[in-house]
């Protein structure tokens, strides 16, 4: 593979290079990790109790 040469650049052109290439970092790193399970399916909550009428107006 090639060796790039920045310094031939100027500094905006390599700051610009820089970015994009954190850019194709983040990219591709994220198609090699495996999701969790966790994330996929939702968390498990409580049963729910609902409130009696009598609960709720009561003073």
């Amino acid at each position: 593979m090639q060796t790039i040469n920045l310094n031939e650049l100027p500094e905006e052109a390599q700051k610009e290079l820089l970015d994009f290439y954190e850019f194709l970092l983040q990219k591709y790193r994220r198609k090699k990790t495996k999701k969790k399970i966790e994330d996929i399916i939702p968390r498990k909550v409580k049963t729910f109790q609902p409130m009696k009428r009598e609960k709720i107006y009561e003073r």
